[in-house]
């Protein structure tokens, strides 16, 4: 049976090749029937695989009827090849680390240069759109047959020319796509992004999405062209029949296609859809490998599965986008994906293997020598949480671990204490935790705070927007005093009362903070009193913000007292309307004239917020004739007093004489449109950057918080956009960011 089948093989090899040259595959996404693979895999063993061994095992190649009597028909010849050649015949092995190469991730120079060999060639988007409208069934052209013009160069590439991987099932294996079903709706698609990135390079100003984040283009200094280029393999490698020379440069290309798929700057679409009659996506091993590589965690990249998409007859790209986000889950391990292969569809049962190399390649390279993780914006819970953990201990210098805006809750940051406390390495490595607008509580930062004295390389600690209240926040100052290296902590936009803040206030002077973030709690006087006492032995704090809590006239006099004391470069004590909401009181007259006074011998400080209080004409006029006096002061926000036209005529006095000041915001106070006029006048005189005086008369004095920005305005180690809850308190972010 074996040599019978070798022979029609032979003849049926000869028919394809006399077709046009479909002839089976050996490219990235390589499937079809069960019948074609056996009618044609004797051939391609021999001409792909038995030159480069032969020398080793000259009568390998003799198949017998005995050696390919396989009972199953799923069981490729590779079996029989396998066997009667031996395991060391043909190592199974991939290129092996792109970092130990010289290559990265991050670099287009890196994906250029993978370019320069021939192994592979990427054609232009607009090329395939104009193809897929060629006729009523367009085919594309396998690789040998891509005009010149549809080659994108590796210098394009160079340049920042957006790049896309196409991952999709193949219909036959004599060709991906012999009806275009595929290609036309590729086509629509390209058609899409790149009417959207027309649109973008137009004069005209255009506010960028979200969503359309990942199109930006590099400035690129005369001529470029708005194109798309587009890793296809069918267009890309070369295919059957092929030259002993084609042979060579597509296995190499297929070494090193997770590089590709997994690459920062290479946009994926995942055409899950299978052609009719074809072996469904989710159960072939090739589209699998492309998928999990696509998704694994590196920033700034969008993987879209297209399959999800709701196909209209004017399609817009920004739906296109909101429609395909595909769903992202923590990254496998490479035994846990080597365990799922062996469930999936191969023509070849070679490549299960040589998949599970290349998971692994691209897997140590991207997660286990990670320096900086981004898991922001998921939709992560705390099931997510469960299952990172693998992959969180398997990193060994991962510096910066990125989980804001998810829905991680107690359970979630439980598992990822107990991660903490299980990783040496990680501990040893980490230096930045940003846990912002998620849902952890007390319990949840109970956990964290016990595993955080281990993490003795911690330096930025991000929990803005969680429910954290009193027992949380006395927790982590338990912890404080042993996190020798943390420099910044974030705790605004929580639930953290006076209790809270006296138990903060007590381990500061012990800690080496640099930034303290407590804007947007429940502090009040009381508690404002206690930090008073707390920061003249907080040598290192350069920021401290209590803005948005209930902090009067009484907590400003203990805080200006201090002030002098302290070496605080900005201090915030702004936004109060929380306070006035619950009946509390805020900073009038008599507490901006005593921040007033404080600030003459406070040498450092070089922005101070006041927002949202009820400082009228009187603690403006005080407040104006210390200005000059500051000599480092360079932004001040008075937005939403009760500053007047006398006031205003008051600051537009000192302006010129406020050497450093170059950002003042006076929006929404009472004053007219004649003191605005004197402000703007004395501003431009004295040659302040323009468009850093935010002020014009308000209207009126009614509704809610908008304008607050905390410290973003202010270079932000965390940078929100507000979201309100139940009670209109921004007490959730939808973005953050944080920085080292």
């Amino acid at each position: 049976m074996g040599a019978q089948h070798s022979i029609e093989s032979d003849e049926h090899t000869q028919d394809l090749k006399a077709e046009g040259g479909k002839g089976p595959l050996c490219c990235c996404c390589r499937s079809g029937d069960e019948h074609d693979k056996e009618i044609a895999s004797g051939a391609i063993i021999r001409e792909a695989l038995i030159p480069e061994v032969a020398s080793l095992h000259p009568k390998a190649f003799s198949f017998t009827q005995a050696e390919s009597s396989q009972d199953s028909p799923c069981s490729s010849q590779f079996s029989d090849f396998e066997d009667s050649v031996g395991a060391q015949a043909l190592p199974l092995q991939g290129r092996g680390s792109w970092h130990a190469e010289g290559g990265s991730y991050t670099s287009l120079d890196a994906l250029a240069q993978s370019l320069t060999a021939g192994d592979a060639v990427l054609v232009w988007g607009s090329w395939l759109a104009e193809l897929a409208k060629s006729s009523a069934r367009p085919v594309m052209p396998r690789r040998q047959n891509v005009p010149p013009e549809a080659v994108c160069s590796a210098e394009e590439i160079r340049k920042g020319t957006p790049l896309l991987a196409v991952s999709y099932c193949w219909a036959t294996s004599a060709h991906p796509d012999p009806e275009g079903a595929q290609l036309q709706l590729l086509g629509q698609l390209l058609d899409c992004w790149l009417t959207s990135l027309q649109r973008r390079r137009e004069p005209a100003p255009h506010v960028v999405a979200p969503e359309e984040s990942w199109l930006k283009q590099d400035e690129i200094e005369g001529e470029t062209r708005t194109d798309v280029a587009v890793l296809l393999d069918w267009c890309s490698i070369y295919q059957e029949p092929r030259f002993a020379d084609e042979r060579r440069t597509s296995e190499l290309f297929l070494q090193q296609v997770g590089r590709w798929f997994a690459h920062e700057h290479t946009n994926v679409w995942l055409f899950t859809q299978s052609p009719i009659g074809a072996e469904p996506y989710s159960r072939r091993g090739w589209p699998t490998f492309e998928r999990a590589v696509s998704l694994l965690p590196i920033r700034r990249k969008e993987v879209m599965d297209i399959g999800l998409l709701q196909r209209t007859p004017d399609m817009h790209w920004q739906d296109i986008v909101r429609q395909c986000r595909a769903k992202r889950l923590p990254p496998q391990m490479p035994s846990e994906f080597l365990a799922e292969l062996q469930q999936k569809h191969f023509s070849w049962s070679f490549d299960r293997d040589l998949l599970g190399i290349l998971y692994r390649e691209v897997y140590e390279d991207v997660v286990e020598r990670a320096v900086e993780m981004p898991l922001a914006r998921l939709n992560w819970g705390d099931p997510e949480m469960q299952l990172l953990h693998s992959a969180l201990g398997s990193c060994c210098q991962l510096q910066r671990l990125n989980l804001a805006q998810n829905h991680i809750g107690n359970a979630g940051a439980e598992a990822l204490a107990e991660t903490l406390l299980q990783s040496p390495r990680l501990l040893q490595s980490l230096h930045l935790l940003d846990l912002s607008g998620n849902e952890i509580g007390n319990p949840g930062l109970c956990s964290l705070a016990a595993a955080l004295p281990s993490a003795r390389a911690m330096q930025a600690l991000g929990f803005d927007s969680n429910f954290i209240g009193d027992l949380g926040a006395g927790s982590l100052a338990l912890a404080l005093p042993q996190c020798g290296g943390l420099q910044r902590l974030i705790l605004c936009r929580n639930e953290i009362g006076d209790s809270g803040a006296g138990e903060l206030a007590r381990a500061m002077p012990r800690c080496n903070l640099q930034i303290l973030d407590l804007s947007e709690n429940e502090v009040s006087d009381v508690g404002a009193e206690r930090f008073a006492a707390a920061l003249p032995n907080c040598g290192k704090l350069q920021r401290f913000d209590l803005a948005r809590n209930y902090v009067g006239d009484r907590g400003a006099v203990a805080l200006a007292a201090a002030l002098p004391k302290c070496q605080l470069e900005a201090f915030g004590l702004g936004g109060h309307d929380v306070g006035e909401i619950l009946g509390g009181e805020r900073i009038g007259d008599g507490g901006a004239g005593l921040l007033a006074s404080a600030l003459l011998r406070c040498e450092r400080l070089c922005k101070l917020d006041l927002s949202e209080n009820q400082i009228g004409d009187g603690g403006t006029a005080q407040l104006a004739a210390v200005m000059p006096h500051c000599g480092q002061l360079a932004e001040l926000d008075l937005y939403r007093n009760c500053i007047a036209d006398h006031g205003v005529k008051r600051l537009a006095e000192a302006v010129p004489q406020c050497g450093h000041l170059d950002w003042l915001r006076l929006l929404e106070n009472p004053y007219g449109i004649k003191g605005a006029s004197r402000l703007v006048e004395a501003w431009e005189a004295a040659g302040k950057p323009k468009g850093r005086l935010l002020c014009q008369p308000a209207p009126s004095r009614s509704g809610g918080f908008s304008g607050y920005s905390g410290w973003a305005s202010w270079g932000s180690p965390i940078l929100p956009e507000e979201r309100r809850d139940s009670k209109g308190r921004a007490s959730r972010a939808t973005s953050c960011r944080m920085s080292l």
